[in-house]
């Protein structure tokens, strides 16, 4: 005789089954809003397999949660950057998924060698709940979060696509790498003296647009120390976050540039409809969908970088 199951409990299964990933080997880490699916077995699964606390998960899955956890009690509740999951180009984001992938697929993606990637665009039905929209980027299987500030790099980029459109490399990478400095210092910082050189020389302008990664230890790292934008992270995070092995998440409670950065970020968005004037696009969601790193862009941006160093002076 069949069993007829009730509609209520039918549906209840229907959910669980359609949460669950596709790929079989799949598990969902889940800390805070931080949802990071990882593969148990097979080519993508963590290189380092390591579970000192006996939970069934990999210890660097709960290290990568714990880092961008970090990141966004540091970025978005200490220092006043824009929350991505509480922004208007957002509406509707409730999570963000960290798909762990092979470095190995990653770089046959995207033809370069590659530890994270984050994606400006929705998951309109997340992975961990396809009822959930998410913002996602990827991490490289190889990363160790105690060694890698990869984490806070592509957590970062997230920060930048909440707060405006220029997509700009020497902007969007050089200022994801300053900001990996929070959780992983930088052996020497430099002393800043060349700033207004690079403000006001055409040269290293364009020296500066033809960088990406390079462009935080020529223009933002410089910046940060040449206006004195030196902060101390509260230690009720330092002692807060803590990988699973013990080691602090923040290096120290030092941190160079935040304000600056910040309201960078505020004078481009501001500056966004000029930019879709000036390159004679039709508004500025065309613009925003087509012209936001367009290389008319870089003499916009750094008008915005000159504004708020000249606005401190």
């Amino acid at each position: 005789m069949k069993k007829i199951l009730p509609a209520t409990l039918l549906t209840v299964l229907l959910v669980i089954f359609a949460a669950v990933p596709m790929n079989v080997n799949a598990a969902v880490y889940q800390q805070g809003v931080i949802y990071v699916i990882y593969d148990a077995t097979g080519e993508a699964a963590p290189q380092n397999m390591t579970d000192l606390n006996s939970n069934g998960v990999p210890d660097v899955i709960e290290d990568i949660a714990t880092q961008i956890n970090a990141a966004r009690e540091l970025f978005n509740g200490e220092l006043n950057f824009p929350d991505p999951l509480n922004c208007e180009r957002f509406q509707g984001v409730t999570s963000i998924e960290i798909d762990i992938q092979s470095k190995e697929r990653m770089t046959r993606d995207n033809g370069k060698s590659f530890t994270g990637m984050a994606y400006s665009k929705v998951r309109k039905n997340s992975k961990h709940n396809p009822n959930e929209q998410a913002l996602h980027f990827r991490i490289a299987n190889t990363v160790d979060p105690r060694r890698n500030s990869a984490p806070t790099h592509e957590y970062f980029h997230l920060i930048q696509y909440s707060s405006t459109y220029f997509q700009n490399k020497w902007f969007v990478e050089g200022m994801a790498r300053w900001s990996q400095d929070a959780v992983s210092k930088i052996n020497k910082y430099p002393d800043g003296k060349n700033v207004e050189q690079i403000l006001n020389n055409e040269t290293e302008e364009e020296q500066l647009f033809r960088k990406s990664y390079g462009a935080s230890k020529f223009l933002w790292y410089p910046l940060a120390v040449n206006m004195n934008d030196k902060v101390t992270i509260p230690s009720r995070l330092v002692n807060k976050y803590r990988y699973v092995d013990g080691s602090p998440v923040f290096h120290d409670d030092v941190f160079y540039g935040p304000n600056v950065m910040r309201k960078t970020l505020q004078v481009m968005k501001s500056k966004e409809e000029l930019a879709a004037a000036s390159e004679q696009y039709a508004n500025v969601g065309e613009w925003r969908q087509k012209g936001r790193g367009d290389a008319r862009n870089n003499k916009i941006i750094m008008d915005c970088v000159r504004e708020v160093y000249n606005s401190e002076k």
